[in-house]
């Protein structure tokens, strides 16, 4: 929720409770797009295995590891669905483990994220601190992102850290601070690893029994070679390069780029890229936030705030570099 400033300066009490209302079809539909893209792609590549239709699985893949990622976000938040324990269950077996993080550890972190972006306290801080940063830095962390080199990083952080609740540098997850008793460690790697052997076990021998165990091959190829790029353009879209790291005010910490249909399919998928309005009122579900977008635009929210809205993901890459 907006801090220092009235949401009702804007919106009225019947349109927050309209807009933060979830829907079990919308919600559902979120992730057959997902899945079907996934599943759609892979079918075109086994009927006509060729270089053009393996890029075009890759680049599938990682924007949709990126769809996960955001129906991850949204199931944490329990707005994605009406029904609560759709956003834990869906959230958590079919988002979440296939992008290697559990929904109770991505609620918990993502919790603290809300309550102090921008401080110290911030688990994203080390994501955004930095930028802008000179063009060939940049050009240098894109190097480390197509070359696997940011992902084995985060997988080895997400491996490491994340999966066991161990505090450490959990890289695309942030810093991990908070102590924790070996026991809580033991019981979290128990039930991490077993769901994510389960999950990823039972891919590998579906797609082994019909022949084609080289998707899921494919699928880590995105992982690491892919997915870090666009995770990195997220991370920057949504709060680097803003007027302050940490502020009461949501509209100098976080930005809301408007994105054209290819930008979508590379770095927006299921309104993610609407970020200020979803740190204005974050239990509205992203399928709402492009209308909560218009109706804020035209009141008047983001006068005199012109970094807090970006038009297409180029300007976001330049505003991330400086001369």
């Amino acid at each position: 929720m907006i801090i220092g400033m009235k949401i009702t300066n804007f919106l009225s009490a019947e349109e927050q409770k309209e807009l933060r209302t979830g829907s079990n079809f919308r919600g559902t539909m979120g992730f057959i797009v997902s899945w079907g893209m996934i599943a759609g792609v892979s079918v075109l590549y086994v009927l006509f295995p060729n270089i053009a239709t393996l890029l075009l699985l890759l680049w599938i893949f990682s924007n949709r590891q990126m769809g996960l990622g955001v129906l991850l976000h949204e199931c944490a938040h329990r707005s994605w669905f009406r029904t609560p324990w759709l956003n834990d269950v869906a959230g958590h077996w079919f988002a979440g483990m296939w992008v290697l993080v559990p929904l109770p550890f991505y609620r918990k972190y993502h919790f603290i994220h809300h309550t102090r972006t921008g401080t110290l306290d911030d688990p994203d801080l080390d994501n955004i601190k930095s930028y802008p940063v000179t063009r060939q830095s940049f050009r240098r962390k894109m190097w480390r992102d197509f070359t696997g080199r940011s992902g084995l990083k985060s997988f080895i952080g997400l491996m490491l850290y994340v999966n066991t609740g161990r505090p450490g540098n959990a890289i695309s997850m942030g810093v991990q601070k908070q102590e924790v008793s070996r026991e809580e460690v033991v019981h979290a790697t128990l039930v991490n690893y077993s769901q994510l052997l389960l999950v990823h076990g039972s891919a590998a021998m579906l797609l082994g029994y019909f022949g084609h165990l080289e998707l899921l091959l494919w699928w880590w190829v995105a992982f690491l070679f892919g997915y870090p790029f666009i995770l990195r353009i997220r991370q920057i879209a949504e709060h680097a390069a803003m007027p302050a790291l940490a502020s009461e005010d949501v509209r100098d910490t976080t930005r809301t780029t408007i994105a054209r249909w290819w930008e979508r399919l590379i770095f927006a998928p299921h309104g993610v890229n609407y970020h200020c309005e979803h740190h204005a009122l974050p239990t509205v579900p992203g399928y709402h936030l492009p209308r909560m977008h218009q109706l804020l635009k035209q009141r008047g929210f983001y006068q005199h705030h012109p970094d807090a809205l970006v038009n297409g993901y180029p300007d976001v890459i330049r505003k991330a570099m400086s001369a």
